[in-house]
Formats: C-alpha cells, sequence, structure tokens
C-alpha cells in the first residue's frame, strides 16, 4: 500500500472520440488506473494483479482533503475527466505539477508531457483537473512543492509513477427475452430461466474481484429497485452481445431499464433499446379443482357413538380459487371450497344414513418454486357444515324424525400443487376443519388429492 505521508493520489480518465466513416458513431473512451507504488510497479512490467483502488476505496475519498471520487464524478456527468488530487503539504506559496512520459522497458521518464503551478484555490483543495487530458501510456508525475518564501522544499516532493488505461462508454441497444424473443418476461410462464440478451458496444464481463481493472457492471433499474445479474451465460469476442442470467425471484412486475457502467464510471444512457417489461400474461387466475378427500373424525365422540366410525370414504370435493394479486413472490386470491361425504352404518336392529356437507369460503396465499411448477398453498377460512337428512331406521319400517342443522365451521390447511403444463395442475391438500355446535365440537382431519384446470 502507498505510504500516507505525502503520497500523490493520481486518479486519471480519458474519453477519446474517432469517427468512423460506416456509421459515425462515437466510440473509443479512456479510463485511467490508479497510481501508487506496487500497483505502479506491476503495471509497468505488464502486471494488472497488483494493489489498485477498487470502487469501494473511492467511496471513501474526500475532496475536502484533497482526494476526490472520480468514479462517482463520471457515473453522474457521464463524461471523463482527469482529476489530479494529492496530500497537503500544510502552508505553501505554491505547487508545481509535472508529468513526464515513460519508458516502462528502462523505467526513464521522457519529454514533460504536462506542467502546471497552482493557485491559491488549488493549494487549499490540493486538486486539479489535467487539460486536456492525456492520452493512454505510461507516465511518472512530479510534485515541487515551494515554501511561503518562494524556496524549493526537495524534501516535501514526491514522484510516482501511473498508467492511462482506455475507457469504454457502454452502449445498449436492444434488450431482449430469448424465450419469447421480445423485450418482455412473462412471469408465469414454466420454462422461465432469467436468461436477458443484451446487444450493443463495449459490453465487457462483470468484475471478478476487487483487482479486476477493465470491466463493465450491469443492472436492471425500474422506479422500486434494481436487479443485478448473478451470472454471465455467454459474450461474444467484439464485446457487442452478452448473455446474462438474473435471479427470477428479484424479478418483480414493472417496467425495467438495462444499464450498464465502465469501470471509470461511464454508463449506457436510457433508451428504448434498453428497455425491458416483467409481468403476468393473465391479470387474474381462476383455479378450478375437483378430487376425493378422505374425512377422519379426530375427536367428539357423538359420530362414533352411534356410527361406531370415524371415517367415512364416501366422499368427493371441488374447490375453486380466483387469485388477483400476482406478485413474483406469491399469489393472494379468495376461494370456495365444497365437500360431501355420506354417512352410513348398519346393525342388527336398526340402521343410520344421511349426509354431510361441507362449504368454506378461504383466504389463500400461493406460493411458487422450482419454476412455478409447484406451489406450496397455506389457506383459512370460515364457514358451514351442513349436517343433512341424518335418520334412524328400525324394524317394520320405522324411522326417526330427520336432522337436519347447519352449524358454523373453521377450515385451516394446505396444499402441494404441480402444474403438468400452464393450465393443468394436480393437488395434494392437507386440512382440518372443526365444527362448533351448541352439544359438540367436532374436529375432522381432511387429505385430499384432486385435478385441476387453471382459466
Amino acid at each position: 500500500m502507498l505510504s500516507k505521508r505525502h503520497i500523490a493520489a493520481v486518479l486519471f480518465v480519458l474519453i477519446s472520440f474517432f469517427s468512423f466513416a460506416q456509421d459515425g458513431n462515437i466510440s473509443g473512451f479512456f479510463d485511467s488506473i490508479f497510481p501508487g507504488d506496487s500497483a505502479a510497479n506491476d503495471l509497468s512490467t505488464g502486471d494488472l494483479s497488483g494493489e489498485d483502488l477498487s470502487d469501494e476505496d473511492l467511496s471513501d475519498w474526500d475532496a475536502g482533503s484533497g482526494e476526490i471520487n472520480a468514479w462517482k464524478e463520471n457515473a453522474e456527468t457521464n463524461s471523463i475527466s482527469q482529476p489530479f488530487a494529492w496530500e497537503s503539504a500544510g502552508d505553501v506559496l505554491k505547487y508545481e505539477i509535472i508529468i513526464y512520459s515513460l519508458d516502462k522497458e528502462t523505467g526513464r521518464a521522457g519529454d514533460v508531457v504536462y506542467r502546471h503551478e497552482t493557485d491559491d484555490n488549488e493549494n487549499e483543495t490540493c486538486l486539479i483537473y489535467i487539460d486536456p487530458v492525456l492520452p493512454p501510456g505510461d507516465y511518472r508525475s512530479e510534485i515541487r512543492v515551494y515554501n511561503v518564501l518562494g524556496g524549493l522544499e526537495s524534501d516535501l516532493g514526491t514522484v510516482e509513477d501511473f498508467t492511462v488505461l482506455q475507457a469504454h462508454k457502454p452502449e445498449i441497444r436492444n434488450v431482449s427475452y430469448p424465450l419469447f424473443m421480445r423485450s418482455i418476461i412473462y412471469l408465469d410462464d414454466l420454462d422461465n430461466n432469467g436468461i436477458v440478451d443484451v446487444e450493443g458496444r463495449n459490453l465487457f464481463e462483470p468484475p471478478e474481484s476487487e483487482d479486476t481493472l477493465v470491466f463493465t457492471e450491469y443492472s436492471l433499474k425500474s422506479d422500486r429497485r434494481t436487479v443485478r445479474p448473478k451470472s454471465v451465460v455467454s459474450r461474444s469476442a467484439n464485446g457487442r452481445k452478452i448473455s446474462l442470467q438474473f435471479p427470477m425471484r428479484e424479478l418483480d412486475v414493472g417496467e425495467y431499464n438495462m444499464f450498464a457502467q465502465d469501470a471509470s464510471g461511464l454508463h449506457s444512457e436510457e433508451s428504448n433499446g434498453s428497455h425491458l417489461t416483467v409481468k403476468f400474461k393473465k391479470l387474474v387466475d381462476v383455479d378450478v379443482e375437483g378430487g376425493y378427500f378422505l374425512p377422519v373424525i379426530l375427536h367428539d365422540d357423538t359420530i362414533k357413538k352411534y356410527l361406531d366410525e370415524n371415517v367415512f370414504p364416501i366422499a368427493f370435493q371441488t374447490k375453486v380459487t380466483v387469485v388477483p394479486m400476482k406478485h413474483v413472490w406469491g399469489y393472494l386470491g379468495v376461494g370456495l371450497r365444497f365437500s360431501y361425504n355420506r354417512l352410513k352404518a348398519e346393525y342388527e336392529n336398526y340402521s343410520i344414513d344421511g349426509n354431510l356437507w361441507n362449504l368454506h369460503a378461504l383466504f389463500v396465499c400461493q406460493l411458487p418454486f422450482l419454476r412455478r411448477r409447484f406451489f406450496v398453498e397455506p389457506h383459512l377460512g370460515a364457514g358451514l357444515t351442513y349436517f343433512n337428512n341424518i335418520q334412524f331406521h328400525f324394524p317394520h319400517d320405522i324411522n326417526s324424525r330427520l336432522l337436519d342443522t347447519l352449524s358454523l365451521s373453521f377450515d385451516a390447511g394446505a396444499s402441494l400443487m404441480y402444474y403438468f403444463n400452464k393450465r393443468l395442475y394436480a393437488e395434494l391438500a392437507v386440512d382440518y376443519v372443526i365444527t362448533v355446535n351448541a352439544d359438540m365440537n367436532m374436529g375432522a382431519f381432511m387429505p385430499s388429492v384432486g385435478i385441476g384446470w387453471q382459466f
């Protein structure tokens, strides 16, 4: 790391414009890489693995102490500047900044390419902007310090080597989702993989580490969130196309724009080509399911006492669910669950039969996983249980009076849904229903299995 004593912290950034006769577009943007003893030595030998100032380091710089965040400045203005900052030497008359060309093979300084003497304001800020900007290459800077009497303080002077590298302003011309060949992602599609194709210019790899010097960062931005890719699927050698995979669980409904930003802070501009829409194909889902359920009475011995059974296998059920609220994390809706089972028992001296109906209004929450092929659905609700036409039968055609009564009941349960395709699904559910009556509280365990269709 650089010594803090009399350090010359240099950040050079460069933009150069080349007109191509073919399309007249501007390209070739240049950025500087940060100076320092170890970094300069590594760069001078062609090794880019030495220490440099990362984005995190730059964010901590304080312009008031003679240092600035040029990366942030470039990002805000989307233009290149070449700031040169250094540590204050105290009360001085002036600083003289001299920059030489550098032959990195021999380590010898060449011609003077820039010379500047500071004014009072620059003495205070310890900051200047190099103009005209330096082209890419290797350089050596020398800072000379003159005391208030005009004498040269040689002990306070510093010499540093640095390299100016090329910056590349990214350009995004088209964003598409390969599954649909359009700039739309449908969240309710079962084959979603989050892979987005981006076409443009200067689309380089994201940074692999803090030591990466040339890179491009990508993000999808909406009014409410910023989503970054989790991996690069492929990239063309000429930097004109890159395929990025985004985490689908973070892409909620909204209008997004793809942004790319290089190491210097230069970024792509928002345009029609950078736009991406994330939405559901259907605003509302209607699920209709029917199947078999098996009620098992767990507590209250009223039914057990007279029918000598806790399990009644003659049964069916159906459920209709309407889902108007859809998000990437899950769906919220309401449902109506109807079930029927036949009560019947025969003994030597009598028989008993009747019907048991349940109707419950449910609040449902459907939580997707594994690319929305599976859903877990907890649900909770209340409704009515109807004991219908329950009657005792005795010999000689003697029958008791009919029992027909409505009772309040509550349903709590969960379902596992598997979609064979976008419409057809199977559902496995477990529910607990408790029926409240003046003289009984009957609790029943109700596993069920069914087939459904989504409209």
